[in-house]
């Protein structure tokens, strides 16, 4: 056994003697730079270094993204008048291309062509999308401002309006009156309406508001003939009797250029959507002129149109009735 007052002397000198032969000289303050080939041996071979220096100007600046070019649509001939069918044939290139050239003409002053560019979003494009949302309402701001597109009342195609009801005539002059401007106006003059009030007597138990049915005819139709399409209001009250006869007019459109089959139906309108803005934007005048020279009689029928939430249920798309309007609404 060592004493302790040999080992005490030992402990202390020992690590004092590594440190002056040992590490004395080293510097353990100084960071140093240690090469990378001494990290990653691998990173310093040929191959990886060409790849790095490769990717070097990338890691610095990343590549732009190159946004897609939207293809230019040719306005046409500004000095010639424009048709209703307008721009069609380049409606294939999508509605970027066609709001981009709607809007160049907008700011040519060209709001005539403007309009019918806006309008081919409608009758090209998926129903209810942005697109179309952006296209209704600069054609609530346009329409305004330009002239009906038949400067000729003379000229107007007049369209039957049927009314199959237990009401009096004089109670629904006022729907009438509005019924007969929207056609107007939506139509670009194209068509005026003509009212054919078919009258049932009034049902033994008296009704909160009588119903109204209602159907079209173009006078390329037969109107002996049924109708595929027959819509029957029932409002709640006097009151909502003009919307919702507003209503039942979209609705009959709206099912005729579903089965037309040649331009995008008007959506379904949605619960609280105004139904005179919707007949006035969302319906063009290429859709009205389809509608006057495709009988409607001829067609196979296709599905239903929806009802809106909150509508009352419909006799929409009556198929292969023997009946006439009148029949119907007694049913």
């Amino acid at each position: 056994m060592i004493p302790y007052k040999a080992a005490i002397p030992i402990l202390l000198l020992t690590p004092l003697a590594i440190w002056f032969w040992g590490i004395r000289k080293y510097d353990f303050m100084t960071p140093r730079a240690i090469p990378a080939s001494e990290l990653r041996p691998d990173f310093a071979s040929p191959v990886n270094r060409e790849i790095a220096d490769e990717l070097a100007p990338l890691a610095q600046s990343p590549p732009e993204t190159e946004t897609p070019s939207i293809p230019e649509i040719d306005p046409g001939d500004l000095m010639v008048s424009p048709e209703l069918d307008e721009y069609m044939k380049d409606a294939h290139l999508g509605a970027p291309s066609l709001l981009n050239l709607a809007q160049r003409l907008q700011y040519e002053g060209q709001l005539q062509r403007s309009v019918l560019a806006y309008e081919r979003v409608l009758d090209s494009t998926p129903s209810g999308g942005t697109s179309q949302s952006e296209a209704e309402a600069a054609l609530a701001a346009l329409k305004t401002s330009l002239p009906l597109w038949n400067a000729d009342p003379a000229a107007a195609t007049q369209i039957k309006v049927h009314l199959g009801t237990a009401r009096t005539p004089e109670s629904l002059s006022g729907a009438l009156a509005t019924l007969s401007e929207l056609i107007r106006v939506s139509s670009g003059n194209l068509c005026q309406a003509e009212f054919q009030i078919i009258t049932s007597p009034e049902p033994s138990q008296p009704l909160p508001a009588l119903p109204v049915a209602m159907w079209l005819t173009m006078p390329s139709e037969d109107p002996e003939k049924p109708s595929f399409a027959v819509v029957t209001v029932a409002p709640k009250s006097d009151e909502e009797l003009n919307d919702r006869l507003t209503h039942g007019l979209y609705r009959l459109l709206s099912r005729r250029i579903v089965a037309i089959d040649k331009l995008t139906p008007p959506p379904p309108l949605l619960k609280g959507e105004d139904p005179e803005n919707a007949i006035v934007n969302k319906l063009t005048r290429l859709a009205w002129k389809q509608v006057l020279e495709t009988p409607f009689q001829s067609l196979e029928a296709g599905p239903p149109i929806e009802n809106a939430p909150g509508e009352e249920p419909s006799s929409d798309a009556t198929e292969n009735s023997e009946a006439s309007g009148e029949e119907e609404v007694a049913q």
